[in-house]
């Protein structure tokens, strides 16, 4: 849980940099674009893929009030003038459900989605539009920008080490509730050998010392199935079930524990305050 939320902090970090950069005249300025919004922009690695949007995590009220089946997909906060996703019909306050087949969890699964798509081929999107779902394709385009690792270098020269509030982005990142444990995606025949359902789950494969887990008896080699009434598949599942129940004191999981299954309940940490996250672009 705690490497999501880093790569999530790193992946925001990057973007902020890009866009103080931009403004200090240490990058050049796209020709002809129109003003920016709020979202952090343009921080992808070269030779992957664009689509051209920024986006965002879907919260369980975003959910409820687009009428979504269920709290996953990743909601398009802005499309860029004449971009691939532009093109293919996407706009503002989209839910993109479904990327070439795969079900999108959250940001970080469909940012990995995106870049691996080799620029020049389509994709198939599923979107939720207006309280309906359709298929549209997509011609992924080709990141110009540069390495964000590179950026990264040279936002630490200019600006200093980073601190958990830089840019801004300490009170506002979208972290779920924390339990205090490390884990990985439960599949195939490994799934199967824990007894996971349909061979599925997460593994606990660490528990921090004197966290939530920990005090709720939480044991690595346990597999975690369901938050409350919730399926539970992989740590991306696990992360935006927690995140909507971030405003519950308690949370119920089920767990295998020697092929046994069994409820736990928990009182996470709570992270940083859940306010709304800055975008992270495509």
């Amino acid at each position: 849980m705690s490497k999501l939320i880093s790569r999530t902090f790193r992946l925001a970090f990057f973007a902020a940099g890009a866009a103080l950069l931009l403004v200090s005249g240490l990058l050049p300025a796209r020709a002809q674009q129109p003003p920016r919004s709020p979202a952090i922009r343009d921080a992808q690695m070269p030779e992957t893929g664009w689509l051209g949007i920024s986006i965002e995590e879907v919260s369980a009220q975003k959910a409820q009030e687009l009428k979504l089946p269920g709290v996953y997909g990743v909601l398009v906060t802005d499309v860029d003038v004449e971009s691939p996703a532009a093109k293919a019909g996407l706009k503002n306050g989209d839910v993109i459900t479904d990327y070439a087949g795969q079900r999108v969890e959250g940001v970080i699964e469909f940012l990995r989605l995106v870049r691996e798509t080799p620029p020049g081929r389509t994709a198939k999107l599923t979107i939720w539009s207006d309280a309906r779902s359709e298929t549209i394709s997509a011609e992924i385009g080709k990141n110009e920008n540069p390495n964000p690792e590179n950026l990264f270098q040279s936002v630490m020269q200019r600006f200093g080490n980073p601190g958990p509030n830089m840019f801004g982005f300490g009170p506002t990142l979208p972290v779920a509730p924390v339990l205090g444990i490390t884990g990985q995606d439960l599949s195939g025949q490994l799934g199967k050998y824990f007894g996971a359902p349909d061979g599925e789950g997460v593994l606990i494969t660490n528990v921090e010392s004197n966290s939530a887990a920990a005090k709720a008896g939480l044991e690595a080699g346990d597999v975690i199935i369901k938050v409350d009434v919730n399926r539970v598949r992989t740590l991306s599942e696990l992360r935006n079930q927690l995140r909507a129940k971030r405003e519950e004191k308690t949370v119920t999981l089920s767990v295998l524990r020697k092929g046994s299954e069994m409820s736990v309940n928990i009182e996470p940490r709570r992270g940083r305050s859940p306010g709304t996250a800055p975008s992270i672009p495509l």
